[in-house]
């Protein structure tokens, strides 16, 4: 069983055209779906869940995900409602900056009545991301999916990947993101994002990062940018360099990352449990490696589907 179900925003990328920013190409995105195409890119099984609007947009967002094999079973259309829609300017160098448009959109409306159709015996991973943290009621609802993850002895993988416009109050950031790491095995975060959180908290990085691992978080995993990332265990420490490239758009660089980490933990030894292959030294300094090489390989292509790595392409 090694199926993944990401939980999350499905929404519209609005992609510039040139290097101008003058145009823009309406294309399916949102963190948690770009790793389930990831994952299902690479050759994973997997699935999203999340609330999908009653408007223009639905019908490209549901073709987008199973063009790419990702199941639709928990894309839940949330009646009368609005596809939330972000604005992504890329500078010279291929970095981006987004502006959300995302006032009580569809992926803010999913409730735990959702969760219940979620067929738990199928999956082996749930992976998330903080955008489903930002106001009360749907952070409610992914604590929820987590306790139920929990309950069922799935892994549970937590990207950070904050985009701070999205929180009406950033003094909440921490509290939200900190109650959410009892639940989970893996945590991913840039070091932009580590020492904003560690400064909320008034500790060093070193030590924020060490909070976490004292929660029963198993994995670390630390990215920045071109530098090398790493990754922090209770028991070992690992780094690694990412390959050199010339970027062309890392929209989908740390989602590409993650889900690269996701379906190498999945899919090697397979006589070994999961909680057992993150708690593997060897394996984990391999499952870095690969993600890495996915994180680059996305890179190299304008938008978020289409950049995601095949493993033919890795």
């Amino acid at each position: 069983m090694t199926k993944l179900l990401s939980l999350g925003e499905l929404l519209i990328d609005m992609l510039p055209q040139d290097s101008q920013n003058s145009a823009y190409l309406p294309i399916a995105g949102g963190a948690p779906a770009n790793v389930a195409v990831g994952y299902a890119k690479l050759g994973g099984k997997a699935a999203f869940c999340g609330g999908m609007g009653d408007d223009y947009f639905a019908k490209q967002l549901s073709k987008s995900l199973e063009q790419y094999k990702v199941s639709t079973e928990y894309l839940f259309t949330i009646k009368d409602s609005q596809t939330a829609v972000v604005i992504v300017s890329l500078d010279e160098t291929g970095e981006r900056s987004f502006n959300f448009y995302r006032h009580n959109t569809a992926d803010l409306l999913l409730t735990s009545e959702h969760l219940n159709h979620i067929k738990w015996d199928e999956l082996s991973t749930l992976h998330f991301c903080s955008n489903t943290l930002t106001n009360l009621a749907i952070a409610n609802t992914t604590v929820c999916a987590l306790k139920l993850a929990k309950n069922n002895h799935k892994l549970v993988s937590f990207d950070v990947n904050l985009r701070y416009s999205l929180w009406q109050n950033s003094n909440d950031i921490e509290h939200n993101v900190h109650a959410c790491y009892a639940y989970c095995d893996i945590v991913k975060l840039s070091r932009d994002e580590l020492n904003f959180l560690s400064e909320q908290t008034q500790q060093a990085p070193d030590d924020y990062l060490q909070s976490i691992l004292d929660t029963g978080v198993k994995l670390v995993f630390l990215t920045d940018g071109p530098a090398p990332a790493t990754v922090y265990h209770k028991a070992f420490i690992l780094n690694e360099s990412a390959p050199i490239i010339n970027a062309v758009d890392t929209t989908s660089a740390g989602d590409a990352f993650i889900a690269g980490v996701l379906y190498y933990l999945n899919h090697t030894d397979e006589n070994s449990s999961l909680i057992e292959k993150i708690n593997n030294e060897h394996l984990v300094k391999h499952a870095l490696s690969f993600g890495l090489r996915c994180g680059s390989k996305a890179c190299l292509a304008k938008g978020a589907f289409p950049a995601l790595p095949t493993l033919q392409e890795v």
